[in-house]
């Protein structure tokens, strides 16, 4: 599912910071949020803390958007504010004080993009406060506040099975369902009374469950009250919701609050792998990304963290004031020691599907995407085959791990092999594809150097960097504007490859020569290479398919961070791609995946 969101989104108050002071679990606790935010944590680390915080602070800015503001207390005495009715709201708000202290108040300084803040102040048991703070502008009436702190919150509530027989209530009732536990039981209503976004919601579904269609909300009025049906026809043969899977129907909600909630500066989600088995978290994941608003999730699902950006990842840990944001990958093991988990779910999506795809790395999270922005979603979506990461340029150890999970299920299995060139020669590329297509029903080895390589497109990074440092302007107030030119930068970075690309190719061409043993003299070896080297170095397009695809994007990061405080993530650069510049090379073999989707095993 691709959605874009420009200048609404942009134009939107972003949470760069939050200080937590004596709330619940943190004696004290400062988060730095970014536009993709995963906590993770041992149990009761307080990542739901975090969101419940959020969540208050979303039913305070609803009142504050409707209501004049009154004298409450502040931390610093009487001041303008609002008064929040924790009952009305679902969250456990009997222990808000650290320690159960509640002789000493709570607070939560929320810092917003522009300098403004707002308090959720508890002086005593049962009370809070919104304190807002415009840098001392007043924000006494709903129309000045919304003018300075234009943030609104959305999130997924806690869902449950539909409801059987669902009456059509009022506009307001599906409103505030969108807020409380009443939204399993309104979900059709939701539908009913806010409409606009509902074929956007039904292609959610075709797309991310196969097989599966929803139809719009009917009245039945043969009742005393009218009642609301939504049909949801599978393989053509419909059927009302409520008979479908609890999956189906959780997922359904999950969507309807992510698409509802599509205009939000933050959207919230606690623990999304309570509800959702792996393929969902991935996709969940990807449409979260297109969503617009920064994303905060709470989570401990091995799914979610692998498939996310090591960056996007904060971890919380008791008795630390500060949260950790993960800055390189290898330190996910830490993650996985913390949350104490070794689940593996690969070999059950193998058993379920019997077809395997090997990939190097992360690198499929490039692939699903790719395959989403052309359509292909048996491929971006993972339903018909697991995808197993290996350790570089491995062809033996994916025959290996073959034959193993064959020997485990008893049975075959079909199985596609991606793999990066590196600098090999096309007489090693074709001499590797032959042999592993003696155990592989699809091998693909990229064209060019690395998957990575996909990724420069300098018309491409020039539109990310550009939106990333509006982003940034955003939060901070900023007006940095982009003055580079990726394909200039690149063009440095070309130059200075040559020899180091040079000798790569010479060396493993020398190596696979004498491994084959073709008799053939260095010298003739050399002369043969160089002159297929010369005519693709010769070519701009030829000298970014083999130059070093990951250290280029690290050049390209370095110049950015420089001169704007700003990275570009692999996610980033895809998103940025127009589906008319992907490379044909990563096309075909997107196209060869999805035909992969139907092969079955030997």
């Amino acid at each position: 599912m691709e959605v874009k969101w420009d200048n609404l989104i942009k134009a939107r108050k972003r949470f760069n910071k939050v200080n937590f002071t004596r709330f619940k679990a943190f004696r004290a606790l400062e988060v730095n949020l970014n536009q993709f935010n995963i906590l993770v944590g041992p149990n009761n680390a307080g990542k739901s803390t975090i969101l419940t915080a959020f969540r208050i602070l979303a039913a305070a800015i609803r009142r504050a958007e409707s209501k004049k503001a009154e004298i409450v207390d502040g931390p610093l005495g009487k001041v303008y504010g609002h008064k929040v009715e924790l009952a009305n709201i679902s969250v456990a708000y009997e222990n808000i004080y650290f320690n159960y202290d509640e002789t000493i108040p709570a607070q939560i300084v929320f810092h917003i993009s522009g300098g403004n803040t707002l308090t959720l102040y508890f002086p005593e048991q049962g009370i809070c406060n919104l304190i807002p703070d415009a840098q001392g502008r007043p924000c006494v009436n709903p129309k000045s506040f919304q003018s300075e702190f234009d943030c609104s919150i959305g999130f997924v509530p806690i869902l449950g099975p539909v409801e059987h027989n669902e009456l059509r209530y009022e506009k307001e009732a599906a409103r505030l369902a969108l807020f409380n536990y009443g939204a399993a039981r309104n979900f059709r209503n939701i539908w009913y009374h806010f409409p606009d976004k509902f074929a956007e919601f039904r292609k959610a579904i075709n797309e991310t469950w196969p097989g599966m269609d929803i139809e719009p909300p009917s009245v039945d009025t043969s009742h005393a009250k009218p009642r609301l049906h939504m049909f949801c026809p599978e393989d053509r043969i419909p059927r009302e919701i409520f008979w479908a899977g609890f999956g189906f129907q959780v997922w359904c909600q999950m969507l309807t609050h992510i698409i509802q909630s599509s205009h939000v500066s933050l959207f919230l989600i606690d623990e999304p792998d309570i509800y959702l088995h792996s393929d969902l978290q991935r996709q969940l994941l990807a449409i979260l990304r297109t969503l617009g608003p920064d994303i905060l999730i709470a989570t401990h699902s091995t799914e979610i963290i692998t498939e996310a950006e090591a960056d996007d990842i904060l971890l919380i840990a008791k008795g630390k004031t500060r949260s950790k944001r993960i800055k390189n990958p290898s330190q996910l093991e830490e993650i996985f020691r913390l949350l104490g988990s070794n689940v593996n779910p690969i070999l059950t999506q193998v058993a379920k599907t019997r077809r395997v795809v090997f990939v190097e790395g992360k690198d499929f999270q490039i692939l699903s995407r790719f395959a989403a922005k052309l359509g292909l979603h048996k491929v971006s979506t993972r339903n018909s085959f697991a995808v197993v990461p290996v350790d570089g340029f491995n062809p033996e150890r994916t025959r290996s791990i073959k034959a193993g999970m064959e020997f485990t299920l008893g049975s075959s299995i079909a199985t596609a092999v991606v793999l990066d060139r590196d600098y090999r020669s096309d007489k090693e590329r074709k001499h590797i594809l032959h042999q592993c297509l003696e155990y592989a029903e699809t091998v693909v080895i990229h064209h060019c150097k690395e998957i990575e390589n996909y990724l420069l497109v300098p018309a491409a990074i020039d539109r990310a960097a550009t939106s990333r440092i509006a982003d940034r302007n955003a939060r901070t107030g900023e007006k940095a504007t982009y003055s580079h030119s990726a394909a200039h930068i690149l063009q440095e970075f070309t130059d200075k490859q040559e020899h180091y690309v040079t000798s790569q190719y010479l060396a493993l061409r020398r190596r696979f020569e004498k491994l084959i043993r073709t008799g053939e003299y260095e010298e003739k070896i050399d002369a043969d290479e160089l002159k297929l080297f010369s005519e693709k170095w010769s070519k701009p397009d030829g000298r970014i398919e083999i130059i070093p695809g990951k250290s280029a994007i690290s050049h390209v990061n370095g110049i950015l961070q420089d001169a704007y405080q700003i990275s570009l993530t692999t996610t980033a650069l895809v998103d940025a791609i127009h589906v008319t510049e992907i490379h044909p090379d990563l096309r075909s073999l997107l196209e060869s995946l999805d035909g992969f989707c139907t092969v079955e095993p030997h």
